[in-house]
């Protein structure tokens, strides 16, 4: 089967690989699909750990080699002579069938200096008001959970997603001899996403405006993608001046054959409300109109650009994400051609769907006039939003702070009057300092439970105890006294 020019699809040790034979150095990568939206709250950066263990266990020398972590993939690659890069790819093997987790407590130093200062981007804030605080929705919470470098997390983690059935090798080159890159048994664990927003606008504590809708995997998308950025950025930053520019993210979001489109702006001071605005109308005409014959004629021009000077690697690398989602190879030619036979009528039929899945997340103050309802993803109001608890507690804590549990739903009402509500079978994260707890919830909310506080509250540490799985579990202090 053919990728693309020059490129095969074979298999070395049962793991599917792509090689464009070229002569020159050898530039490779061994692609697993796992990345940190798969982890949970408790275990994030547990994928980064397993990274660094593997890499301990490779040579350094005088060739090129590191390793990385983004959202549903880990990459090992290397440049250099051919023999180099051969083996550097049996040692990464070899680390991931024997991990050396005696190097824990020295790989968790080097990761919480690598950590940096945490900070999340709008991007970022849009993924956690869609997902909450599971899968893409962790990218707002950067560095190691509190169970990231658990050795019994550690190993089930690599065991489970660091297999044969789940490794894609990419090669550029000439082709190492008698690779033996054997791996685990094993397939790719399903993925699931769950979207907890409602269609329209929601606030969060952003400075850039982002609009966001989920469409079918293919080119309509990254078309549509494109002409709305292009757009909005001709009238706000050439038109306006009030941009800097449109950063769009079209992620692929495996097993689902769908794609999350956002584009996020870099605004200027005082613009949120006017960006905000013109990306709803953006929307608005998307769904209308959907791509004009003009914007596909442009996206071809510049696709037979970037073909004429490929990025060989780049486009390995793309390829091998299609296998790692269950997507057959794709060639240029294909895709080219799957392009130029798109229609407006067909973008703006999807855009229609993709308006049911639309967000817009503007910085909290910012009131924008748009015909998007209010589509607020926490469970917060300024009433109490189920019906009234069977229990309420006397409380300690300040005047206006009020805590309920009825069995199955704890909710908190804040100093601010808003009201937190999370569902014991949806907490994803229980951090135990004493008699407290604090509770994760997977749409976003954190509510603290501490019988020093409410009286009866022991009741809701009972329960959460005894019915939440203790994977979910980390100790709270350890975890501050480590950040």
């Amino acid at each position: 089967m053919t990728a693309g020019v020059g490129t095969r699809v074979g298999e070395i040790c049962g793991i599917p690989t792509l090689h464009m034979d070229r002569p020159g150095l050898t530039k490779a990568a061994l692609y697993v699909g796992a990345g940190w939206a798969d982890e949970t709250f408790a275990s994030r950066g547990v994928t980064h750990t397993v990274e660094h263990l593997v890499m301990h266990g490779t040579t350094r020398g005088r060739f090129e080699a590191n390793a990385s972590v983004i959202m549903h993939r880990t990459g090992f690659w290397a440049t250099g002579r051919t023999e180099q890069v051969g083996r550097f790819l049996e040692e990464v093997a070899a680390g991931i069938r024997a991990l050396p987790l005696d190097r824990l407590e020295h790989e968790a130093k080097v990761l919480q200096a690598e950590a940096g200062e945490p900070g999340y981007g709008p991007h970022d804030a849009m993924l956690k008001s869609r997902y909450g605080h599971e899968g893409p929705g962790l990218s707002m919470f950067w560095g190691s959970g509190p169970l990231a470098t658990d050795p019994d997390v550690v190993l089930e983690h690599a065991r489970r997603w660091f297999v044969r059935g789940n490794a894609v090798l990419a090669v550029v080159g000439p082709m190492p001899d008698g690779l033996d890159l054997t791996l685990p048994e094993g397939e790719a664990p399903p993925r699931t996403f769950t979207d907890i927003s409602r269609p329209g606008v929601v606030t969060f504590d952003v400075q850039d405006p982002v609009v966001s809708f989920v469409v079918p995997d293919g080119v309509a998308a990254r078309a549509v993608a494109g002409a709305m950025g292009h757009r909005l950025e001709e009238d706000l930053r050439h038109g306006n001046g009030e941009v800097y520019g449109i950063v769009p993210e079209v992620i692929r979001l495996p097993g689902t054959g769908t794609l999350l489109v956002q584009l996020a702006a870099k605004s200027g001071p005082g613009a949120a409300k006017t960006v905000a605005e013109a990306m709803a109308r953006e929307l608005d005409h998307r769904v209308r109109t959907g791509v004009t014959a003009d914007e596909l004629e442009e996206m071809l021009e510049w696709w037979d650009v970037a073909d004429s000077d490929p990025d060989e690697v780049g486009d390995l690398e793309m390829e091998a994400e299609r296998l790692l989602s269950g997507l057959p190879p794709l060639t240029f030619a294909e895709a080219r051609a799957r392009a130029e036979a798109l229609r407006p009528a067909e973008v703006a039929a999807m855009m229609r769907d993709a308006s049911a899945t639309a967000l817009l997340m503007v910085p909290r103050g910012v009131e924008p006039e748009t015909h998007l309802p209010d589509g607020t993803s926490c469970a917060a109001s300024d009433v109490m939003t189920t019906t009234p608890l069977r229990r309420r507690f006397r409380a300690k804590a300040p005047r206006g702070v009020a805590l309920g549990f009825d069995g199955d739903v704890v909710e908190c009402r804040d100093e601010d009057g808003d009201v937190h509500s999370i569902r014991v079978e949806e907490i994803v994260g229980v951090g135990v300092d004493g008699a407290a707890r604090e509770l994760i919830g997977r749409g976003g909310c954190f509510i603290t439970v501490d019988p020093r506080d409410f009286a009866g509250a022991d009741a809701i540490v009972r329960a959460v105890d005894a019915r939440v799985p203790a994977g979910h579990r980390f100790d709270l202090a350890a975890w501050f006294a480590g950040t």
